[in-house]
């Protein structure tokens, strides 16, 4: 087990596109719930906290397995509210209270399919070298940048690139990455310190395609299932806690 992390799950209330989608259940599990069973599969449970507004997420929080040791103030609870801040609070709180801990990891519930063995190699990444400060969870971007241009009536900038291409295949192109939302992990010095999990010392640990998944809107909801029901996703390889 990793005692020297603070997990954090972070579960506002109110979100709009998909309705109380944190405590949503996807095939038969809060959506929340796949980030605290994860972080439990890695730590243990006093190192797992939930950053909520709400009562109703508390308890919910509180029956899968997870601390919730305040309720995040109504100034951190807002759409505007900045993630950074709500990490912050939470470790202020834990240095507070006498908690000590080498680093800080975020899992947000809207990405609920990130194995266990990709977030421990991923650590295992950040403690191999001195100068890496945080990891981050990439994907690979699709389309490739070279396909996107500003808005315009014309596609003038995307239609000189291709005319310029001999071949059009996706083996033609480099790999080009972007955060997948899968977790964040730092330093806990080096965070209170910059203030951000984007700095110059950050490494990237790219995620298989189907732990890449954020849950935003209902399309995004319905891939989710379909992942499941064809069973894409490896639920095994999610949690290694039972399940009551």
């Amino acid at each position: 087990m990793l005692d020297d992390i603070l997990w954090l799950v972070t579960a506002r209330a109110g979100s709009k596109g998909i309705p109380n989608k944190n405590i949503k259940e996807l095939n038969g599990i809060p959506l929340m719930s796949y980030r605290i069973m994860t972080a439990l599969s890695l730590s243990p449970r006093e190192n797992v906290w939930v950053s909520t507004d709400s009562i109703e997420y508390c308890e919910v929080a509180k029956k899968w397995g997870a601390q919730v040791p305040f309720l995040r103030p109504n100034e951190l609870s807002s759409d505007e509210s900045s993630s950074v801040d709500v990490v912050l609070h939470a470790m202020n709180y834990a240095e507070t209270i006498g908690r000590k801990f080498n680093y800080i990891g975020l899992l947000e519930p809207t990405s609920p399919f990130v194995y266990i063995e990709d977030i421990l190699a991923a650590i295992n990444q950040l403690k191999s070298n001195e100068e890496y400060k945080t990891v981050i969870a990439v994907r690979e971007s699709r389309p490739n940048t070279m396909f996107i241009q500003d808005k315009a009536e014309y596609l003038d900038k995307i239609s000189e690139r291709i005319c310029e291409m001999k071949n059009i295949g996706r083996k033609n192109f480099k790999m080009e990455i972007t955060p997948s939302g899968g977790f964040y992990i730092a330093k806990w010095s080096y965070f209170l310190k910059t203030r951000n999990f984007y700095t110059s010392k950050s490494t990237s640990y790219l995620l298989p395609e189907e732990s890449s998944l954020e849950i935003d809107e209902l399309i995004d909801w319905l891939w989710a299932e379909f992942l499941i029901e064809k069973k894409i996703i490896d639920i095994t390889k999610l949690f290694n806690i039972p399940i009551d």
